[in-house]
């Protein structure tokens, strides 16, 4: 097994139910097209160039995590890098698109079972030249997507705003869907061991999509599979993460999840959130990423008052990905404020 981070670090401190020496703080799509290092590292690949060469997904991993001091790096790739050792090529235009899509139980049989080693190698070949050079304090979160925001793509082929192809084929043909998200985390388990052993300390499950399913749904069709992934993490030695774009109508059932850390998005109330979820458990989240784009006065009042109703178990992030046009010094804003507490 590769070395991995110090677990008196805040990160996994906090993750892990203790008393961090300052509440942690990492930020979604952290190493991104906000920063103008990325944009370098960048213009000399193509998107799926740069997630397959170890030595410049390493670097932009580590850009931000050196930029402003936070307690986390988060492994740069994208949900979708698994598929095409599973049978499906994707493309990028600049949103993915999938050669082909899955509708049929014939079409979920034809989905292979991927050797992440031999498979996925830059994938965790990134994964150990990160934590070679991060500090030892300094956590490396991998992540995967969970099984229905992986079913999204694979069924509709392309980016969809309401998903209506993956929730009419859930009622039209229930069996091949349930099907569907058991093939997918079949695939996806063995990724979620291979990510810690190559190092990561914790591996977040993504259900970007779990916000047009309704809580009912949501709970009895796809909950208990990313449940498998984040039992995979936990039982490997990492901190799981649950993040679900939608937490507002599915919190309960997160609650029930093997996730020590629940990422929650913008719509929900932290003080709610707090309140609702027992101690034990790290809340991650939440600041509306459009809100780096206010004043400096209106940001940190945000950020004060996400980490006040958040109490102590609390990891500091935003409730979605920073967006591409936010300007850096927004960001060092949230950190010294974040730092404050």
């Amino acid at each position: 097994m590769s070395g991995h981070g110090d677990p008196s670090g805040a990160f996994l401190t906090a993750a892990r139910g203790g008393r961090p020496s300052r509440r942690p703080l990492w930020i979604m799509r952290q190493a991104g097209r906000y920063l103008p290092e990325y944009r370098e590292v960048r213009s000399r690949f193509s998107f799926l160039e740069l997630c397959n060469t170890p030595a410049a997904a390493a670097e932009v991993t580590l850009q931000p995590v050196r930029r402003f001091g936070l307690d986390a790096a988060i492994l740069f790739t994208d949900l979708l890098i698994p598929l095409p050792p599973m049978g499906i090529g994707i493309r990028y235009e600049p949103g993915p698109v999938l050669e082909r899509t899955i509708v049929t139980r014939a079409d979920v049989d034809s989905l292979v079972i991927p050797d992440p080693e031999r498979d996925l190698t830059p994938m965790l070949d990134t994964v150990r030249l990160v934590r070679g050079q991060l500090a030892p304090e300094v956590a490396l979160i991998g992540f995967v997507g969970a099984p229905f925001t992986m079913a999204c793509y694979l069924i509709e082929g392309r980016g969809s705003k309401n998903w209506d192809r993956t929730r009419r084929l859930l009622h039209e043909d229930p069996a091949t869907f349930a099907f569907l998200l058991t093939r997918i985390t079949d695939a996806l388990q063995p990724l979620v061991t291979a990510l810690v052993a190559a190092g990561c300390d914790a591996v977040q499950v993504f259900d970007s999509w779990a916000a047009v399913l309704g809580s009912r749904d949501w709970a009895e069709l796809c909950a208990p599979q990313s449940d498998r992934l984040l039992t995979a993490a936990r039982d490997a030695g990492a901190v799981a993460i649950h993040y679900v774009n939608g937490a507002v109508q599915h919190l309960e059932r997160m609650i029930s999840s093997p996730a020590a850390v629940l990422g929650i998005d913008w719509r929900v109330d932290m003080a709610d959130a707090r309140a609702r979820t027992p101690a034990h458990l790290a809340l991650q989240g939440n600041l509306d990423p459009t809100a780096l784009f206010g004043s400096e006065s209106s940001l940190r009042q945000r950020v004060a008052a996400i980490c006040r109703a958040a109490g102590e178990r609390h990891v500091f992030n935003l409730g979605h990905g920073i967006l591409p046009e936010t300007d850096p010094r927004s960001l060092d804003i949230v950190v010294d404020e974040v730092r404050k507490w």
